[in-house]
């Protein structure tokens, strides 16, 4: 059914780690400026919608999520 286990080379493990390392950084970067962002964006659809109507929509979000 599946193939059988093929012998691995050290190098392209080693370049697979690395880039597996940089995808993680990546992530944690682009984590990290949306948790910097979330009370701007609060604020802006805050004023541009008011805050229930704010809140309406953000619960309709989560629940989706």
């Amino acid at each position: 059914m599946g193939l059988p286990p093929q012998p691995t080379d050290a190098g392209r493990i080693d370049r697979a780690l690395d880039r597996l390392a940089e995808h993680c950084e990546a992530i944690g970067r682009m984590t990290a400026a949306m948790e910097e962002r979330r009370p701007q964006v609060l604020a802006l659809l805050e004023s541009e919608l008011g805050p229930e109507l704010t809140r309406t929509l953000l619960a309709g979000l989560a629940a989706r999520g």
